[in-house]
């Protein structure tokens, strides 16, 4: 008779069980999902302002029902939150976020109903706040220019007076991902076309040759052990020795496809830099590059309007 009672406490136990779990299945929450926040911009100065919206136009939930009234709230690493509005069918308000302090910052939207019928969740965006005079750490020199408005790191090489730095604040090329504050630390993005003509007044852009001439072929001898943001940029390779011999300040700032947009490839494996040179017959126009691996400085070719570099200004000693 025990064993008996034994199996069918077993039985009702495990029958329990099943019940628990199904109840546990059937009051699982739907989930939301197919909403987004505006990409922030990567990198800002100081006090810029960005303004932020939530878009729910695709908005969907796991089980394919659709949602009772939903609250939306924000946060900015979080030491910020607050309730947008309580009815985002009815009120969907943007915010503004407005960063003081050099650092990294992270804007979550949450989502959440209102009558808890359904899992909240979140979206994010991140981008930094950067002072340029301080954000690039390792640049070596001891000679500086103002060129037009901007300070710049200069040497001597080859009979030559060069920029230390990547020719920066012109009209012409694009900045680093649209984003003007970085322009200054990593210079701007020119076709050949543009910097042909970008180099300031006494300045202009040297020909294959004066570079071949002016600093030879060993790539390490123009790389710099510089740190954005505290980041290494260019990474170890054995077969690569970082010297800077020439206060160059050489930096893997990569390259733009203008039929892209803003992509950049390349970053932090490439350094490109145009020369007044180009390709007979071809449209195209003459580079000179290092790649992070390689102890070499290359020699490299491409589109006159579409592929962007960076670019070295030179002029005569006076």
């Amino acid at each position: 008779m025990k064993k008996i009672e034994i199996v069918v406490l077993l039985m009702a136990s495990a029958l329990s069980l099943l019940s628990c779990k199904k109840e546990e299945e059937d009051t699982t929450l739907p989930s939301l999902s197919g909403f987004s926040i505006n990409t922030a911009i990567p990198f800002v100065r100081e006090g810029t302002s960005q303004e932020f919206k939530l878009d729910i136009s695709n908005l969907t939930t796991s089980d394919g029902s659709t949602p009772g009234p939903l609250g939306v709230a924000w946060q900015v690493t979080g030491s910020q939150r607050d309730t947008l509005t309580r009815d985002v069918e009815s009120s969907n308000p943007s915010f503004t976020v407005k960063s003081n302090k050099v650092g990294n910052y992270t804007v979550t939207c949450y989502i959440f109903s209102l009558n808890e019928e359904y899992y909240s969740t979140s979206t994010a965006t991140s981008f930094s706040v950067i002072d340029p005079d301080t954000a690039l750490s390792g640049q070596e020199g001891d000679t500086f220019e103002f060129i037009g408005d901007n300070k710049y790191f200069i040497f001597e090489a080859g009979d030559l007076i060069w920029m230390g730095e990547n020719l920066h604040g012109t009209e012409a090329g694009r900045d680093y991902k649209d984003c003007e504050v970085v322009s200054d630390v990593f210079g701007r993005y020119y076709t050949w076309e543009e910097a042909q003509t970008a180099c300031p007044d006494g300045w202009r852009l040297p020909t294959a040759a004066e570079f071949d001439s002016s600093f030879g072929t060993v790539a390490g001898d123009l790389m710099v052990n510089a740190s954005f943001q505290n980041a290494a940029m260019w990474d170890y390779w054995p077969q690569v020795k970082i010297t800077n011999a020439y206060k160059f300040n050489a930096i893997p700032t990569g390259y733009m496809d203008y039929t892209t947009d803003t992509i950049i490839y390349g970053y932090l494996e490439y350094a490109c830099w145009w020369t007044a040179d180009e390709v007979e017959d071809e449209d195209f126009g003459v580079y000179r590059y290092i790649y992070e691996e390689e102890p070499t400085i290359m020699e490299g070719k491409g589109s006159k309007t579409s592929l962007a570099l960076n670019v070295r200004c030179v002029k005569q000693p006076e």
